[in-house]
């Protein structure tokens, strides 16, 4: 039935007696038969079907993320080969106006000019585009480029459409699974906080390697992730009931937002998201004399979309920690990422008294002569 109406509705928009009815109906019946499970590769065969059918030398799907536009899937690919770079102002035109499509028959005349930063650099002579809807929202575009300047037809505009209308429905149902997982990555952080006893060390009531995994996942998935993240490790074995005291009151002067994690027994994890390195290092040196002084080593996390989590930073981690039991006065021991600058953190000014108020001696006024 979805067949039969898509047929119909993209029908009376083209001449009858042509030929390119039967070329439109081929390709919109193939688009329902790709994306199914043994075909995960939807959005790159649509792609290849437009560059096919419209005799295009290259189409690109631009993902919008708020004003920046990057492409992330295009045809033809080469391997290893580097994405190309989306016209700034075709994309603004396309977002200003959703509901139009972009026709241009000739690169090299037109009123566009004046927009395009550098003509030349184009390798494309004629270009189409239209925005992909999203609920109420645009946050895709899709175009297709030409080698040749060429005037377009109708069949040409909806085939366009036809395809954008599928492949913004994947899209629609991909946003819809990721939060999907965000909402079961939120659901299972609210469960394992209810089911307090698989999440809390027994002896210091600290959070354990659960909670760890359970936070890090649920970070990793959400949308405002911190560019970098300081973790620190530190190496104390209680000894009795005032050692656990006292590794409880440093927990409870951690943040909200920050984290406090028993992950073996006598090494302590913790970890300020949103802390800048200068503030933690102060925050660090406090905790480290809250627990008598314990070797303490620390680095930076740096989160990215094909990292490991936190055990891209445990070697340097490990690495700190190491130095700093092997003095004989272990002290806060920082092992940066390669690349990133040694910076020691500024040293608090001392704030200094006022001047002393000197009293003035005290002068009856002149008294007028009459």
């Amino acid at each position: 039935m979805l067949r039969q109406r898509l047929l119909k509705r993209y029908a009376r928009r083209l001449a009858p007696g042509t030929a390119s009815l039967d070329q439109l109906a081929h390709t919109i019946h193939a688009l329902l038969h790709a994306g199914g499970r043994g075909d995960p590769f939807f959005l790159s065969k649509s792609l290849e079907m437009l560059v096919a059918h419209l005799g295009a030398t290259q189409a690109t799907l631009v993902m919008m993320s708020g004003p920046t536009a990057e492409i992330r899937w295009w045809h033809p690919e080469l391997e290893n080969e580097p994405p190309p770079a989306p016209i700034p102002s075709f994309c603004e035109w396309l977002l200003a106006h959703p509901e139009r499509t972009l026709v241009v028959r000739d690169m090299a005349e037109g009123p566009h000019l004046t927009k395009l930063a550098d003509p030349q650099s184009i390798p494309h002579r004629a270009a189409l585009g239209c925005a992909l809807r999203q609920g109420e929202g645009v946050k895709s575009l899709l175009f297709a480029f030409f080698d040749q300047p060429r005037s377009f037809s109708r069949a040409d505009f909806a085939l366009l459409e036809a395809v954008a209308g599928f492949m913004g429905r994947v899209l629609e149902i991909e946003d819809l699974k990721q939060s999907l997982n965000r909402l079961e990555d939120a659901l299972a952080i609210t469960q394992a906080v209810m089911e307090d006893s698989s999440t809390r060390d027994s002896e210091t009531d600290l959070p354990n390697l659960r909670y760890l995994e359970i936070w890090q996942k649920a970070m990793l998935s959400s949308e405002h992730l911190p560019e970098s993240l300081v973790v620190a490790e530190c190496h104390m074995t209680p000894k009795g009931r005032k050692d656990i005291a006292r590794i409880r009151k440093a927990a409870e002067g951690i943040r909200a937002g920050d984290l406090m994690v028993r992950i073996a027994p006598g090494r302590f994890q913790v970890i300020f998201q949103h802390t800048p390195r200068s503030i933690a290092h102060i925050l660090l040196l406090r905790l480290r004399m809250q627990l008598d002084g314990a070797p303490m080593g620390a680095t930076l996390w740096v989160p990215g979309e094909d990292d490991l989590g936190l055990e891209s930073c445990q070697g340097r981690l490990d690495l700190a920690l190491a130095e700093s039991r092997a003095m004989e006065q272990p002290a806060l021991v920082w092992h940066l990422p390669e690349g990133l600058a040694e910076e020691e953190p500024a040293p608090r000014k001392r704030p200094q008294a006022p001047p002393p108020v000197v009293p003035q001696r005290w002068e009856p006024p002149t008294l007028r002569k009459w």
